[in-house]
């Protein structure tokens, strides 16, 4: 009688707290549970991602003796892995006498989706070996965790063995071949792949505008989209998030209006997307906007959603409101933690960011090189040598990192800003596995400028025309401090070099948002439509400023 409750409240998807009062009242009734009445009452279990209550389980079904009930253990699996203990699946998966098809494919699924894709991949090879047949869904995790390795050689022989098992023909097993070719990096195979299909749903289309998205294709991406049947909300987010990633910002916020006007309801990556765009672009009104429609519960409750908005906030100058966004959080991923410790060292708040991290290592989250980074630019904009160098040393001796060219030139940025250019040159030398990039270069160049280094100055512009000939910044660079000391010969060689190269200095831009529009201003150009209103309220303001 109990089993059938508990099946007509699984068929109607009741709430996970329905099973569990039914199973407590079987057990007060003194009735001993079957494995139906177990597996029943663990499928309840990943819906309230009750660790604890999984546990609790297993060890009733110990004591009621189903050591060896492959119908509860498979479920225990599932719930387990549901719940992201993969280690505590394996270790029933370890004790069934008999591993059938369901039992390989939970654990391949578990360790995918905890992101753990190589054991994934290699227990998916392991079940083949012990003469197991894939079927779809073992198939399709196989193909997610192939996707987080990013081993194109590996996604090639998994869709070789989807065509020796029969699985290809499945329209979930291509779709998942399409979406890791794409993520693989070879959008060609996942082409070949979508024309052969007879039957595409939009899945597979929203696989193809995100594969195009990802190589940068914008143009192949829209024209994918503009021929999806049936758009859904991922369709859309796939395309505002394909222009964000493409650095075309002003698109995406267009996209996600044409979204709005559509009557398709953003979901969170759309929603991430276009408040990405507006951190991009300082648009803070509209981010504001985007902000205000949604719902304070389901904001507090979305760690990625609320990292953006910090994120936002913070580019637009609205540090206040960043930290108590980012005070809010139900929980905060290592990913929120960086965001709002390179919000803090971006405003110069250098002791606020420092006690930040303090705070997150309390917290248990540790450090990556992007926390490391934001630490470093703090103490280099505070001036706080002492700090940087003891952070910097600190990367390797407590944390086993091993320091990459943006920490260098945090370093070289530190050191040199307070005069201390022997140091950073010497820093430099001695970090021979850290091939020093242009940003690095360039804060060595900057600092011999700033403190009269003129010949480490010429070798390091050297160093910079040899990574990049045509980089105008060190040609700039030499030119002005020349000028500075009165050397006009060099300051006309300088530009006889540029002229030689074809090397043009790259003019500066700006934006600005004014009543939810962005206005951009390119150096040199007077296209805006109110450029003349413009010049008279600067021509009235330097008055005001002069009078």
């Amino acid at each position: 009688m109990c089993n059938e409750l508990l099946r007509s409240h699984s068929r109607a998807n009741s709430p996970g707290t329905v099973f569990l009062a039914l199973y407590k009242q079987l057990l007060r009734c003194d009735a001993k549970p079957n494995g139906v009445t177990l597996s029943l009452v663990l499928k309840a279990c990943p819906d309230l991602k009750a660790l604890g209550l999984v546990m609790g389980v297993h060890a009733q079904s110990l004591a009621f003796g189903f050591r060896s009930d492959a119908l509860v253990l498979n479920s225990l699996i599932h719930a387990y892995t549901a719940c992201g203990s993969v280690g505590f699946a394996h270790g029933v998966f370890d004790e069934l006498p008999d591993r059938d098809q369901i039992a390989w494919t939970e654990l391949i699924n578990g360790y995918a989706r905890s992101g753990r894709a190589k054991e994934a991949v290699d227990l998916f090879f392991r079940m083949m070996e012990a003469n197991v047949r894939p079927d779809e869904i073992s198939t399709v995790a196989a193909c997610a965790a192939c996707s987080q390795l990013g081993d194109l050689s590996l996604g090639r022989m998994l869709e070789g063995l989807a065509c020796k098992t029969g699985v290809k023909d499945n329209i979930h097993v291509v779709n998942s071949l399409i979406h890791m070719s794409c993520k693989c990096g070879s959008i060609d195979d996942a082409r070949k792949l979508f024309d052969e299909m007879p039957h595409k749903d939009v899945v597979s289309w929203n696989s193809m505008v995100a594969g195009a998205a990802r190589t940068g294709d914008m143009e192949a991406a829209q024209s994918l989209f503009d021929r999806t049947p049936n758009k859904n909300g991922v369709s859309w987010s796939s395309l505002i998030n394909g222009y964000v990633q493409n650095h075309r910002s002003k698109r995406a916020l267009s996209a996600y209006e044409e979204m709005i006007d559509a009557g398709v309801a953003p979901n969170e990556a759309a929603i991430t997307g276009a408040v990405t765009a507006c951190a991009h672009l300082g648009a803070l009104h509209l981010g504001r906007q985007i902000h205000l429609s949604l719902d304070e519960s389901r904001l507090c409750h979305d760690t990625v959603l609320s990292t953006a908005l910090v994120d936002m906030y913070a580019k637009c100058g609205c540090l206040d409101t960043a930290r108590s966004l980012f005070a809010r959080m139900a929980h905060r991923s290592r990913v929120s933690w960086n965001v709002m410790l390179t919000a803090l060292a971006i405003h110069g708040k250098a002791a606020e960011c420092l006690e930040l991290f303090s705070e997150m290592t309390k917290d248990g989250t540790r450090p990556s090189g992007t926390t490391f980074v934001a630490i470093l630019s703090a103490c280099a904009y505070a001036g706080w040598i002492e700090e940087g160098r003891g952070f910097f040393e600190k990367m390797t001796k407590s944390y086993g990192m091993t320091p990459r060219a943006e920490h260098l030139s945090c370093m070289v940025h530190l050191l040199g800003r307070a005069g201390h250019v022997p140091e950073a040159c010497d820093l430099v030398r001695a970090a021979s596995h850290i091939e020093p990039d242009m940003a690095t270069w360039g804060a060595l160049l900057s600092s011999c400028k700033l403190h009269g280094y003129a010949e480490l100055a010429e070798v390091v512009a050297g160093r910079m025309l040899e990574l990049d000939p045509c980089h105008s910044g060190a040609y700039v660079q030499l030119s002005s401090m020349y000028a500075s000391e009165s050397k006009w010969g060099a300051v006309a060689e300088i530009r006889r070099a540029m002229e030689g190269r074809g090397v043009k200095n790259r003019p500066g831009w700006s934006w600005f948002e004014l009543d939810g529009t962005v206005h951009e201003f390119l150096v040199g150009v007077n296209r805006h439509p109110s450029m003349g209103e413009i010049y008279a309220a600067l021509h009235a303001i330097d008055l005001h400023i002069n009078a």
